[in-house]
């Protein structure tokens, strides 16, 4: 009776093995990345940008590595064209898309999935360029959606054999690139106006310092529509002008679009307690205390080494 029992529980694992090894053989290899990519018409300048920077190390390496993949429109929309990326110095493109490639997850060293991405306010992982500083990115998933530097992943967790892609609508450049908040909003050619209220407060020295910024950065037109076009700004006390600028910047966080979120206060401004500002749409849109109307960031998300900008059309006020 042993025998026949023993018999029959070694055919029953040599069927389970064989039906394991069955559906192993049915399973579909992950592809590499260039597999990946050729199947994905969208992210053709991503793969001729990866060729250009020469990282078939790590297109072939053991990894795991995580890719941020930005699609061909956001290559676009960063004036990269193919005949651009063509003069591009192979160092300028290494560089560009060594940012787009996070370190690994770890414990565990694993691909940097979405659901990794969970925190209150966007939070650093180091790239492959370093693990601190100005090569870090900026990773959130608030409920709505994920986001890298504040910019929406599309298409998340897409598996490979050595990793993981996130499709993402928009370029993350390096912050060593673009410098301090100073050089954003010098930049930009839309802030002479608010930087000048920011100098007459005493604060514009500050924004090229070590501590971090959060600006909400009125345009021109935005300041001139609110009455306050250079005129007016040299004849304000500079505790009047001191109160509007401190409305609109936060001290020591990065506060990217998507962590101020919808229908939320945002944390105080650098004008004090209780001095905050109502988001809306995904941070889309700020309210002020005394704003009947919402403000829209034009462009946001503008990141540079000691903080970053959002670019407003209009004039947050706190009464």
């Amino acid at each position: 009776m042993k025998k026949i029992l023993l018999a029959f529980t070694y055919a029953s694992a040599l069927f389970v093995f064989s039906a394991c090894n069955d559906d192993d053989e049915n399973v579909a290899p992950l592809p590499n990345l260039d597999t990946f990519l050729s199947g994905n018409a969208d992210l053709s300048m991503y793969a001729a940008a990866i060729e250009k920077a020469g990282l078939q190390d790590f297109k072939n390496g053991v990894g795991p590595f995580t890719w941020i993949a930005p699609t061909n429109a956001a290559f676009t929309a960063a004036g990269i064209t193919q005949d651009s990326l063509n003069r591009m110095s192979q160092g300028d493109a290494n560089y560009l898309m060594t940012y787009h490639i996070l370190n690994p997850n770890t414990p565990g060293n694993t691909p940097i999935s979405t659901e990794d991405m969970i925190a209150q306010n966007s939070f650093p992982r180091g790239t492959v360029q370093g693990s601190g500083g100005v090569n870090q990115v900026y990773l959130a998933n608030n409920g709505v959606g994920a986001y890298v530097n504040g910019n929406t992943i599309t298409s998340a967790n897409n598996a490979l054999s050595n990793g993981m892609v996130h499709v993402i609508n928009r370029i993350n450049i390096p912050p060593a690139r673009r410098g301090n908040v100073q050089n954003l909003l010098l930049s930009t050619g839309q802030h002479s106006l608010f930087i000048q209220a920011l100098t007459k407060a005493g604060r514009w020295a500050q924004l090229s310092t070590a501590s971090v910024f959060s600006v909400l950065a009125p345009t021109n037109t935005a300041m001139r529509s609110a009455g306050l076009d250079s005129t007016a700004i040299a004849m304000a006390t500079t505790a009047t002008v001191d109160s509007i600028v401190r409305y609109h910047y936060f001290n020591n966080i990065r506060l990217f679009t998507p962590d101020m979120g919808t229908n939320k206060e945002t944390p105080q401004t650098a004008l004090g307690p209780g001095r905050t500002i109502t988001a809306l749409n995904n941070g889309m849109q700020l309210r002020g205390k005394g704003n009947s109307a919402a403000v829209n960031v034009s462009n946001g998300n503008l990141l540079g080494t000691n903080g970053l900008i959002q670019v407003l059309d209009g004039v947050l006020r706190f009464r």
